[in-house]
């Protein structure tokens, strides 16, 4: 069994007039297709002038997994100018 882990995809919108809810939830939606195991999570950030950082949490088995091919499929969507893995934190047990 290979080691799991909680990874923080960052994605910034194009404008503070997209669609915020669409992008989370279409986010979500190629995250699990890509592997990720169980719940995902979305939240906003505020970073300035009423631009919101989205980052999507989800959990996957490191092994095997391409981050970077989801992260350049995360860029393509609608609305989103750019996208990063924030955050990899191993899960414990």
């Amino acid at each position: 069994m290979g080691s799991k882990a909680v990874i923080t995809f960052k994605m910034m919108p194009t404008s503070p007039e997209v669609d915020f809810e669409a992008i989370q939830k279409t986010a979500q939606d190629l995250i699990i297709s890509k592997g990720a195991i169980g719940e995902t999570k979305s939240l906003l950030e505020p970073i300035a002038f009423g631009l919101k950082a989205i980052k999507v949490l989800a959990m996957f088995d490191v092994d095997g997994a391409d981050f970077d091919k989801i992260t350049e499929e995360l860029k393509t969507l609608e609305g989103v100018q750019n996208a990063e893995v924030a955050k990899m934190d191993l899960a414990l047990g």
